[in-house]
């Protein structure tokens, strides 16, 4: 038997979770500060003094989440991707970071202003989803795994 585990180590769960929440926190409140919160300068109107070190906070919670996301990717899916349970809630869960990822990249290096303001908002959406996304697949693990139990205590009795 494998020494890797399905269930993910309380410190990978706990870092992913903290930057989870620090991304979410910091790219709605840059988004919220870009779209909301412009200031009139002296040549007009000007971003906010916190829309970058909001952005900046946000990429480094959104690396660092990265980095968390690796540990678990490396065990946690290897070990229960053969066994199917809450498998289209795991893919829809990744499906969704990928975005995210492929899209902050975009945002970054690749379209121009026509497609920034699009994709600027598919990601904040994108992103204000992850966390419900990974409370559902959480929900749906556990309660398979509760029939799981339940199964094997009711079998255990019927062998005495």
């Amino acid at each position: 038997m494998s020494n890797v585990s399905r269930k993910i180590a309380k410190k990978y769960r706990y870092l992913f979770y903290g930057f989870l929440s620090l991304s979410v926190f910091s790219g709605s409140g840059f988004w919220l500060l870009r779209n909301f919160a412009m200031v009139e300068g002296d040549f007009g109107p000007e971003s906010h003094f916190l829309q970058y070190p909001f952005l900046q906070l946000h990429g480094f919670a959104a690396f660092m989440m990265l980095m968390a996301l690796g540990s678990i990717f490396t065990s946690h899916v290897s070990k229960t991707w053969t066994l199917g349970k809450a498998k289209k809630s795991g893919i829809t869960l990744m499906s969704f970071i990928i975005f995210s990822l492929l899209s902050a990249y975009s945002l970054y290096y690749l379209v121009g202003e026509d497609w920034h303001t699009l994709l600027g908002n598919s990601h904040a959406v994108v992103g204000l989803l992850l966390p419900t996304l990974l409370i559902v697949h959480i929900k749906i693990a556990r309660k398979s795994r509760k029939k799981k139990a339940h199964y094997h205590s009711k079998t255990k009795k019927r062998a005495h």
